[in-house]
């Protein structure tokens, strides 16, 4: 999957794409970086917890939530 391909995907999309070693590793390249198989193979499941995690968080209702913010002036 090239890259414009996937970007296409995700604009279109609601929920993203599934996240496989094809996908990151199209997204590790349009970062200039070029990973072996082996080291999208040890990235992957990190990349896809951080995605969960992330959609959780997305996923707090939070609508209705004041913005906080605590300054100390030393």
């Amino acid at each position: 999957m090239g890259r414009l391909a996937i970007l296409r995907v995700m604009a279109q999309s609601t929920s993203p794409p599934p996240l496989t070693r094809d996908t990151l590793r199209a997204l590790a390249q349009a970062q200039g970086l070029t990973l072996r198989d082996a080291e999208l193979d040890a990235l992957l499941p990190l990349v896809q917890a951080t995605r969960a995690l992330i959609d959780e968080m997305a996923a707090a209702p939070l609508d209705d939530v004041e913005p906080t913010a605590q300054y100390r002036m030393l």
